[in-house]
């Protein structure tokens, strides 16, 4: 029961970590991972398209842990616990999520919420591709505006003549 409980928490992160949003994270099951290829089917949601996201070396080890305490049945979800509605499971996701947060010291700050995890994630793929369209593709947004917003990126320019 320890194992199970332990391994929670850090799967949950680590999947936030590679950019699925909390709208999705109670829908992953243990068949949407491939921990070879290290990554992970995102199922999508209302916000965010359906996609594949790669998971950190870190991300890998932690999904690896969970798969471990979890029994071998491909439909279980890696997180979630329950039946609850659509509504529920995104709450639970954000309890996780901001749990994280304030076991790493940040909970009390207004300005770090679970989405910020997302953001997170989206700046590093910017960093990484320098394409904010590769980011939308990652955090499995529709809206190149909204992306960008997401990760404080200013895209606009102005015509300096």
């Amino acid at each position: 029961l320890y194992l199970f409980a332990a391994t929670r928490l850090p799967a949950a992160w680590a999947l936030a970590e590679a950019g699925i949003r909390t709208g999705e994270l109670a829908k992953v099951t243990v068949g949407d991972v491939d921990l070879e290829g290290g990554i992970v089917q995102a199922p999508g949601c209302r916000s965010a398209v359906a996609r594949t996201v790669p998971l950190t070396d870190w991300g890998v080890l932690q999904v690896g842990r969970r798969l471990r305490a979890l029994p071998a049945n491909p439909a279980r979800p890696l997180t979630y616990e329950g039946n609850g509605s659509d509504k529920s499971k995104q709450a639970a996701s954000c309890i996780a999520i901001a749990d994280c947060l304030t076991r790493a010291g940040l909970g009390n700050d207004p300005a770090v919420r679970p989405v910020s995890v997302t953001a997170w994630a989206g700046r590093k793929a910017f960093e990484q591709t320098g394409r904010i369209d590769q980011v939308a593709a990652r955090l499995g947004m529709r809206s190149l505006d909204r992306t960008a917003r997401l990760i404080g990126l200013d895209h606009r320019t102005t015509d300096a003549s």
